[in-house]
């Protein structure tokens, strides 16, 4: 096998890559990795998908030993402290695929409301955002350049455009919306994504000292918990992410069986990535947002070694790079106990950076589709509208326009 170069991002074995052969440049765009990808249901699944509906009342699911060691504390109370986190909706279990092995394209965009816009108003976007099921992730921001950033993975674009942009951007309150297709997922939730290094792949980063501030500024988690979240996080194999034993006594599944299935999928394919997810609002953290533009000069394999320079930055919990679109990356940070100040200077060294636009993150609605509103009874409900059905040239098809006014055709 060729060894790759430096800028070469792609993941996958021989077999996964070899349908490239046959073309002089790689083809751009989505599908790199396809040959090989399984649905959500297929049985190498399995470890993930009854660990993921049996968790929240038995956490034992998860390998004890393991998190005894990494923690120092006791399995039983490891249990108790899992399940009172779940309880009080503090954490959630989740799992991102990557979304370009399977036939999607990954679109993020950024709403700004027009000025005099009132609280009123803006709440009924973010409802209308909350209960969009095609919408798989979203933000709502205040104080500063954005008021909304959300995401969708599509695998037709005009659909994206008719089933949801169109309508936010008809409100009489939005000023615009811009789209910005992804080119490298590269951290989410402090976890590296698929689009890391494959040094890096699924390392579980936090900024020195961050445990202990958040552990401080609140009295939700203790430091404890918070050991315990970030050792369910670590990079580990997936021989001691699970208990086989207590999945095959829930499942009645082969517990080998689920450990080869659901190891191919994550350590030698590397299309699925596991991890919990922190309810950062509930804590009292928001979130800075920085959105980066660079000189449209910049050269793309430049604009990536700058991403990656930001990404070696253990604050940034989040960071995506984007692709033909008016920005260039985002990263967040916590407000609370980060150094934001330094993150901005270090963004602005960079004489590639034309600007740099911020917006505090303070609520999120969806994590990759699973519902985060608990006041309203949803919380971990997993409610997405797959669009390849759709046909937006049917004539018959509704009207996705209810925040502007329209009635859906009946």
């Amino acid at each position: 096998m060729e060894k790759k170069s430096q800028l070469d991002y792609s993941l996958g074995s021989e077999d996964q890559l070899a349908w490239k052969k046959k073309y002089f440049f790689d083809p751009r765009g989505i599908g790199f990795l396809e040959p090989g990808i399984v649905g959500l249901d297929d049985a190498t699944m399995s470890a993930y998908n009854v660990a993921k509906s049996s968790y929240q009342i038995h956490p034992e699911v998860f390998n004890m030993e393991y998190l005894s060691k990494a923690t120092k504390l006791d399995k039983k109370d490891i249990i108790k402290r899992m399940k009172r986190m779940y309880n009080e909706h503090l954490i959630m279990y989740v799992m991102n695929p990557a979304t370009q092995v399977y036939g999607y394209g990954l679109y993020y965009w950024f709403v700004k409301l027009k000025e005099g816009t009132s609280e009123t108003e803006k709440a009924e976007l973010a409802q209308w955002f909350q209960n969009k099921d095609d919408i798989c992730t979203g933000y709502k921001c205040k104080d500063g350049d954005f008021d909304f950033y959300n995401g969708n993975h599509m695998r037709v674009l005009d659909n994206l455009l008719s089933t949801v942009i169109t309508p936010c951007k008809d409100n009489p309150c939005v000023e615009f919306v811009h789209i910005c297709p992804i080119r490298r997922d590269i951290r989410e939730s402090h976890v590296n994504m698929w689009d890391s290094t494959s040094e890096t792949f699924r390392d579980n980063i936090w900024g020195t000292g961050q445990l202990e501030k958040l552990a401080k500024m609140q009295k939700l988690l203790d430091l404890n918990d918070l050991k315990i979240f970030k050792a369910l996080n670590d990079k580990k194999p997936v021989k001691d992410m699970f208990d086989f034993k207590v999945l095959h006594q829930i499942s009645g599944l082969d517990e080998n069986d689920m450990l080869n299935g659901f190891k191919s999928l994550v350590e030698e394919k590397r299309i699925i990535v596991p991890l919990f997810h922190l309810n950062f609002p509930k804590l009292g953290l928001t979130e800075k947002m920085f959105v980066i533009k660079m000189f449209q000069t910049t050269p793309s394999y430049r604009k990536a070694e700058i991403v990656d320079d930001l990404v070696a930055i253990p604050e940034f919990n989040m960071v995506k790079e984007f692709s033909d679109a008016f920005y260039d990356a985002v990263c967040f940070a916590y407000n609370e106990i980060s150094d934001i100040d330094a993150l901005r200077k270090k963004i602005s060294s960079y004489a590639e950076v034309e600007e740099i636009k911020e917006s505090n993150v303070d609520w999120m609605f969806r994590r990759w589709v699973c519902r985060l509103d608990e006041k309203n009874g949803f919380w971990e409900e997993c409610v997405f509208t797959d669009d390849f059905l759709e046909d937006r040239t049917d004539k018959n098809s509704p009207l996705y326009c209810t925040i502007a006014g329209k009635e859906d055709k009946k």
